[in-house]
């Protein structure tokens, strides 16, 4: 008796902590698509662990709640690999696009057909289609994999984007396998991913408030850091440079690499790539309003950006308006 309701215990623990994680990620602002595609993720595991687990200890559960955690099953596949798409991009400073709903829209069509084509009616239905979610899950999976292959990103910003992906395929695996195991594998399997997960969460941000703990600048320090890097970036235009890194920053300036970034971070509130792309987004302004013959292409070059599309998200990030519509309302001006 007491084994069976700790093994509940810790088959419900993930889901419900789940739930709490997404109400979290969905009320923070920053990066808020990001938050919202990890939030929904964990939301769509924990409403199909809650299914699994209820249905390992009463067999007699309502088929509506069943229905519901089949449903969604299917979004856990897409979800993962949005999350993945919308870390990359944010890491990129490039927008995610416009049609990433689209990967919501046959999970969204089979849940609204599920009104129709109820599990109570045809549950033979509902339960061959198990074996096509996993599949479709599986494809996802595969998708987002091979866009951290080609990002090859690895470092202290991508512990979180890399655990949970991970966790996404051990809970997959754990799912399709309970015909070999058991069937609470699955809810086991993402208690465990959800409190690693969790757990990477919690030491990569401690890391980061420890990082500097040891070397904390004077404000006259600081100050004087600031200076020599505003006066570097406007003297050399350091910023055209579209290769030019934090490490090639601070040798610019005769300081450690970690000294600039605790004054970039610290004291102006920015990450390396924001402070970077203003001086080449006030570059860019001027570009467009005094070279009105350069096409888009040849002002983002001429900023210092390697494509157009980190050059079209930066600008609108910073400035809150295309290139084009900032061009068209300056040449009225003129």
């Amino acid at each position: 008796m007491i084994s069976s309701q700790l093994l509940f215990l810790f088959s419900a623990l993930g889901a419900v902590n789940g739930i709490f994680l997404a109400c979290y990620l969905f009320s923070r602002r920053s990066q808020r698509l990001t938050n919202c595609m990890l939030g929904a993720l964990l939301l769509a595991i924990s409403v199909r662990t809650v299914k699994s687990t209820f249905l390992y200890f009463n067999r007699d559960l309502a088929v509506e709640f069943i229905q519901l955690g089949i449903s969604a099953c299917l979004f856990i596949g897409p979800l993962t690999y949005l999350y993945v798409h919308s870390h990359l991009a944010d890491l990129a400073q490039r927008s995610i696009g416009r049609y990433w709903h689209w990967h919501l829209l046959l999970p969204a069509l089979v849940v609204g057909l599920g009104a129709v084509f109820s599990y109570s009616e045809y549950p033979n239905i509902w339960r061959h289609c198990m074996s096509v979610i996993h599949i479709y899950w599986l494809g996802y999976l595969l998708l987002a994999g091979r866009q951290l292959w080609q990002a090859r990103v690895l470092s202290r910003q991508t512990i979180l984007l890399h655990s949970v992906y991970f966790s996404s395929c051990l809970i997959l695996l754990a799912y399709a396998t309970t015909q070999f195991t058991s069937y609470i594998v699955g809810a086991l399997s993402f208690t465990f991913s959800m409190h690693v997960t969790v757990l990477t969460y919690f030491l990569q941000t401690e890391a980061k408030k420890d990082k500097y703990q040891n070397r904390k600048l004077t404000e006259e320090d600081a100050s004087a850091i600031l200076h020599s890097l505003n006066q570097a970036m406007r003297d050399q235009q350091l910023y055209l440079n579209p290769n030019l890194s934090l490490a090639l920053l601070a040798k610019k300036v005769g300081n450690l690499q970690t000294t600039v970034s605790q004054v970039i971070n610290d004291n102006l509130g920015k990450s390396f790539n924001l402070y970077i792309n203003e001086f080449r987004i006030q570059h860019a302004k001027d570009l467009l309003v005094s070279e009105s013959h350069l096409n888009m292409e040849l002002v983002a070059e001429r900023s210092g950006f390697n494509s157009n599309s980190t050059f079209f998200a930066a600008f609108k990030k910073i400035t809150g308006q295309t290139p084009a519509s900032y061009r068209a309302a300056h040449s009225e001006i003129m």
